[in-house]
This record gives C-alpha cells, sequence and structure tokens, in this order.
C-alpha cells in the first residue's frame, strides 16, 4: 500500500503556494519599503504671509512623515499579520519612530499654534487627534479594517489638515491661528527633547549586534519628524533664524538630513564595547550627528532667552 506524498496533495499545493506568496510578500516589501523617505518642504517665507498658510505649514510639518508611511506603498508595517514585522524590523522600527515622535508633537503644536492663550479651549479636531488618534497602537490590524491602526492615524491627520484650512476662513467654529516668542520656544524645546531622547536610546549599554539596527532605525523615525518640524517651524517664523542665527540653524538642519539619508548596507555595531576595533560603529556614527543637531537647537534656544 502506497501513501500520496505530503506536497503532491492538493493540501499539500496550496500550502506551497501559501508559502511562496508569503515569502514574496515579505522580500517585496524589503525591497521596495524605504526608511529615507523625503522630508517636508515648506514653502519660502516670502510666500508665507498669512496665518492660514503658517496654520497649514505648521499641520503639515506635524503629520508629514506619519503621512508618507501610511500612503507608502505597503503602507503600516507594524501592525501586518504572520511575523511580518518581527522579519523586517527596519522599517518597522523606523515607523514606530515617527509615531513615538508625532504623539508628543501634536500636543505641543496644539497647545502652542492654535489658541489666543493658555486658558483658551484647545480646537476640538486637534484633542481627538492628539488623545484619540495618534496614541491608538500602532500595533493594532483591526478586523476588516475596523478600528485598525492605519485608519485611527489618517483621522488624526485629516483633523490637522482641517483645522489649518478652517483658519481666517468665517465659518462657524474656524481655527485659530497665534503664535507667540513663548510658543516658539517650547516648540524648539520639544525638538531638542526628542533628540536628546534619542540619543539616549542609542546610547543604551549592552546594545547587542543583531539589535543595533532596531536602534538605530527608531532614532531615525524620531528624528525625521523632529526635522519636519524645524524646517516648518524655520518657515512660519523668522524669529528662529533672527535671534538663534543662521548658522545654527543651517547646521542643525545638515545633521538632520544627514540622520534622514542614514542608510548603510548592513548596520555595524562596532567590534568591542571600546570602540577602537576595525569595524565600523554605526550607532555611534549616527548619535553624532543627532548630537550636533540636539546642541545646535539648544544654542537657539539659549539666544532666544536673552
Amino acid at each position: 500500500m502506497t501513501f500520496p506524498k505530503p506536497l503532491n496533495t492538493i493540501f499539500g499545493k496550496i500550502l506551497v503556494g501559501l508559502v511562496a506568496v508569503y515569502v514574496l510578500y515579505v522580500a517585496v516589501i524589503g525591497l521596495f519599503s524605504t526608511t529615507c523617505p523625503a522630508g517636508f518642504t515648506p514653502p519660502k517665507a516670502e510666500d508665507i504671509q498669512d496665518d492660514k498658510t503658517r496654520a497649514m505649514v505648521m499641520a503639515e510639518a506635524t503629520v508629514h512623515s506619519l503621512d508618507n508611511e501610511l500612503h507608502s506603498v505597503f503602507g503600516w508595517i507594524p501592525n501586518d499579520l504572520f511575523f511580518v514585522p518581527k522579519i523586517l524590523d527596519n522599517i518597522v522600527n523606523y515607523q514606530k519612530g515617527v509615531i513615538y515622535a508625532t504623539r508628543p508633537a501634536s500636543d505641543i503644536i496644539a497647545k502652542t499654534v492654535s489658541r489666543y492663550g493658555k486658558n483658551d479651549t484647545l480646537d476640538q479636531r486637534l484633542v481627538d487627534a492628539t488623545s484619540r488618534s495618534f496614541v491608538y497602537s500602532d500595533e493594532v490590524w483591526g478586523f476588516w479594517f475596523i478600528y485598525d491602526t492605519e485608519g485611527k492615524y489618517k483621522q488624526g491627520v485629516q483633523n490637522w489638515r482641517s483645522w489649518a484650512a478652517s483658519v481666517d476662513s468665517g465659518v462657524k467654529n474656524a481655527g485659530v491661528y497665534n503664535v507667540k516668542s513663548d510658543d516658539v520656544y517650547l516648540i524648539l524645546k520639544y525638538c531638542n527633547q526628542m533628540l536628546e531622547y534619542a540619543l539616549g536610546y542609542l546610547n543604551k549599554e549592552n546594545i547587542k549586534h543583531y539589535e543595533s539596527d532596531n536602534y538605530i532605525y527608531f532614532a531615525k523615525g524620531v528624528s525625521s519628524v523632529v526635522e519636519d518640524i524645524l524646517r516648518g517651524l524655520v518657515a512660519v517664523d523668522s524669529s528662529v533664524v533672527q535671534r538663534g542665527g543662521q548658522e545654527n540653524v543651517d547646521a542643525a538642519l545638515k545633521r538632520l538630513s544627514f540622520v534622514r539619508d542614514f542608510n548603510p548596507w548592513y548596520v555595524v555595531a562596532g567590534g568591542n564595547d571600546t570602540g577602537d576595533a576595525m569595524l565600523p560603529n554605526h550607532v555611534a556614527a549616527i548619535a553624532r550627528h543627532i548630537d550636533v543637531a540636539s546642541n545646535r537647537i539648544n544654542d537657539i534656544m539659549q539666544s532666544m532667552e536673552k
């Protein structure tokens, strides 16, 4: 009596087909997803003449990196099924870094640009974006796209754009745009604190060689949001350059662009703890760029305190 070979049965062929599709899907995501998307490019300062345009610039600066990931070829990866996030850890950690930095950015910028005073009520759209949409877990797949991560985040992005579009529109519940020097300082403080967090994350002790890429790409995601917001702030408020210095602004943005473009073929964390081995230390290399950018933003903040 002979028994059919498992792979020759209809179920075996279906299983092989599913495995092949899975491998192809993972391979395609790995090949075509990017951790170096284009950053936010605001309009030139001379083209920003009214509060509505300023509001739109700051709204886009806040959500640009997140929106990029949501509308990339394969969308949001951390909530994919069947162990895909475990395999494609670079893009997953990058996207996790993006949402990590977007959450406090939404909170700080809503409180600093969208009301006349600290005791005024925040725009409900920005409250919902901050406290209902962006706080949602980054790993929820949902069921038939109900209560899924992408849907929540996209709603938060839409709320920011809706607020900006309503500024000075004259309609009921129109948005307010109002930024004072104290507000500019608080936004810069957010940028500095996020970079300090990323730097501390990279400086953790005992980072294992095969985990070093996770730290690097998470820090890249955080830094990309900071770069977008700094570029937006510089475009809408000339005091950043006038009081903080063009050199400091250019140096900070230059280093942040280095971080955005940082993408080695293979991440190496150095050959030893001392750092004097022949192998490069990519963790230390990207940390240096973040450290310089953080110091430059800190210099801008100190100049604005005077």
